[in-house]
């Protein structure tokens, strides 16, 4: 089901006018924008765009514009003395449409066109989210188109921690809004389960483990093995050549390492299922972790050696040359024989491409990975892949600690299993002291937290550096999951109060002549919602969202603090609010869903 955005109409009528008036060849593509709120709904400078290239198309004609000493003038729009004739045309035009009167209104102002969407037309909005429910924001946008979305890159052998979130969290927001704009979205977490690292674990293993004890909790066992090997390494760096030897011996089949190494990967695997659980994000399509593409690596180099990509290096390591580019050497295999996580990284693009035939290969990895996405694109780029187009790293900065960076070598980590325990220890404190009669407190504790965690996390520019912090991440003021939680309980609040009286709003048909600004700017916010979730589908940035989200929160806290609901006393005005209040119960909970965020009905 398409919703049609207050966007999606501007453009139509500009399109429609434009053709009418011959001018569409002259404008490359349609420009609108939501301005201050003084200048109406949405603004677009194609008259001034349209002036700029009309006259250049004029002085190309006629050297000067001019021709017989006068004006050259467009057979259309006449003498071209400034954009305001352009403007002014345009929204003559637009007017022409008898459908259309009363439904926006338009202004002319230094060029620009301003539109202001009537009441009317928001009102029917507001119908619209109530009659589509749950899938009022959907749209076809992605038209089945296939992309393939790969996050929350887990180790094997070590817990996730905090650090891991953002790819987590991120990246299930992101399939969330791809598959509610049409498009067949596949999620692949990409697990890391080869690499010199499990060399070193597995030295570690042989040297300093006990079996038993790591049978009683395997991935806390593996890590305190990895961590201490790791401290051992940076005393003694020939331990690391002792670990290289391992992975080599992994690579070549060595039995024993085998089923090590598959023992690892197993309980591994059923902590992943069960941290993916507890964070609420979506089922995996699939799991392929860096060893699915083990077999695939021989064909993929010989392919490279084959189109003249590869050489061989002084210590007979193998590379693809893009220094030319600024990027380096790409090493593909290392000195000692050993594959690295590029050759690997190749083989899945290679893959994917094959088995998903996918419009859009989207990687969700922390920006310190930039350099490798860059010479991972060039170098399929030189081999004929139309990586420029169809593959993105879509970055986020790094979450660190106060005293620092976060390591798991290092032991300097916060657990996804204390963050998501603190966290609900700290909302269940919070709604004893505000709500101590709510039944499931333990219940609504767990979604409340869990909000506060992710919302933190979302309501960032993904691009920018976080640092991780309990209070800020747990606040239940301001811009926070839990403050649009409650105002979705709120609402609910009011709704079964009014239910419980036997009052039915469905059985009227409310028009109220002039509404209130303060129910406009609900209706104003409302009609955004559609318009938000396609541009995070083209641009991946879900903090959109969140600020969307707040805005509409603050814009119903305002209306209903001021405007009475209950209390009103004229029918259709208040059958008119308690719909008004029901569909921005709707679009919250749409938006949160999309986030990952459950909307709880009580608090």
């Amino acid at each position: 089901m398409q919703s049609e955005t207050g966007k999606n109409y501007i453009s139509h009528l500009l399109a429609s006018a434009l053709a009418s008036l011959k001018l569409t060849p002259y404008l490359d593509s349609l420009d609108i924008t939501v301005p201050e709120l003084r200048f109406g709904d949405y603004s677009t400078n194609a008259a001034l765009v349209l002036y700029r290239n009309l006259a250049k198309a004029i002085d190309s004609h006629v050297p000067g514009g001019k021709k017989d000493g006068v004006n050259w003038a467009h057979p259309v729009l006449g003498i071209l003395e400034n954009p305001r004739v352009v403007a002014l045309k345009i929204i003559e035009e637009i007017k022409k449409n008898a459908e259309q009167v009363g439904r926006v209104e338009m202004e002319e102002k230094a060029g620009f066109i301003n539109f202001t969407l009537s009441q009317e037309f928001l009102a029917e909005n507001m119908d619209k989210i109530l009659e589509q429910g749950d899938l009022y924001g959907c749209s076809m946008l992605g038209g089945g188109k296939t992309v393939v979305v790969e996050y929350f890159q887990n180790n094997v052998a070590k817990p996730p921690h905090v650090g891991h979130l953002r790819s987590a969290v991120i990246g299930d927001c992101l399939l969330r809004v791809l598959k509610s704009q049409g498009y067949k979205a596949i999620s692949d977490t990409h697990i890391g389960d080869w690499g010199v690292q499990f060399g070193i674990l597995l030295y570690a293993y042989k040297t300093m483990g006990d079996k038993a004890v790591i049978e009683k909790n395997p991935i806390d066992e593996l890590n305190k093995l990895y961590v201490a090997m790791s401290a051992k390494i940076e005393a003694d760096e020939t331990l690391r050549e002792k670990g290289k030897e391992e992975f080599i011996k992994l690579e070549k089949g060595d039995t024993q390492n085998r089923e090590l190494w598959q023992w690892f990967v197993n309980v591994s695997l059923q902590d992943f299922e069960r941290y993916r659980q507890l964070l609420d994000i979506l089922p995996f399509d699939h799991n392929l972790g860096e060893s699915f593409y083990e077999e695939h690596m021989p064909a993929v180099l010989q392919e490279l050696k084959a189109k003249g990509l590869v050489q061989k290096g002084e210590t007979g390591e193998q590379y693809v040359d893009l220094e030319k580019y600024g990027l380096g050497r790409c090493i593909l295999v290392k000195s000692d024989g050993g594959t690295t996580y590029h050759l690997r990284d190749f083989a899945c693009y290679i893959y994917r491409r094959k088995e998903f035939n996918f419009y859009k290969n989207i990687y969700v990895v922390d920006n310190r990975q930039s350099h490798h996405f860059k010479q991972l694109f060039k170098t399929l780029e030189l081999a004929g892949y139309p990586t420029p187009a169809d593959s993105e790293h879509v970055e986020f900065g790094f979450m660190s600690l106060p005293e620092g960076a976060i390591s798991t070598r290092k032991g300097t980590i916060i657990s996804l299993q204390n963050l998501l325990d603190e966290a609900q220890s700290r909302a269940l404190k919070i709604i004893q002291e505000k709500n101590p009669e709510l039944q499931n407190k333990e219940a609504i504790a767990k979604l409340v937290g869990l909000s506060a965690i992710k919302y933190f996390d979302l309501s960032h520019n993904r691009k920018t550096e976080i640092v991780f912090t309990w209070d800020k991440a747990l606040s239940f003021e301001g811009n926070t999951g839990p403050y649009l939680q409650y105002t979705h309980a709120r609402i609910n609040g009011i709704l079964r109060r009014v239910q419980s009286t036997g009052y039915r709003t469905e059985t009227l048909n409310p028009q109220p002549s002039t509404l209130n600004p303060l129910e406009l700017s609900v209706l104003r916010k409302l009609i955004k919602f559609p318009e938000i979730v396609e541009q995070i589908a083209v641009d991946f940035y879900p903090n959109n969202l969140c600020t969307y989200l707040f805005e509409l929160s603050q814009s119903f806290n305002s209306f209903y603090q001021e405007i009475p609901v209950l209390q009103e006393t004229d029918t259709a005005k208040k059958a008119f609010r308690l719909q008004l209040i029901t569909a921005t119960a709707q679009v919250i909970r749409n938006g949160l869903y999309l986030l990952g965020i459950e909307a709880p009905e009580e608090m």
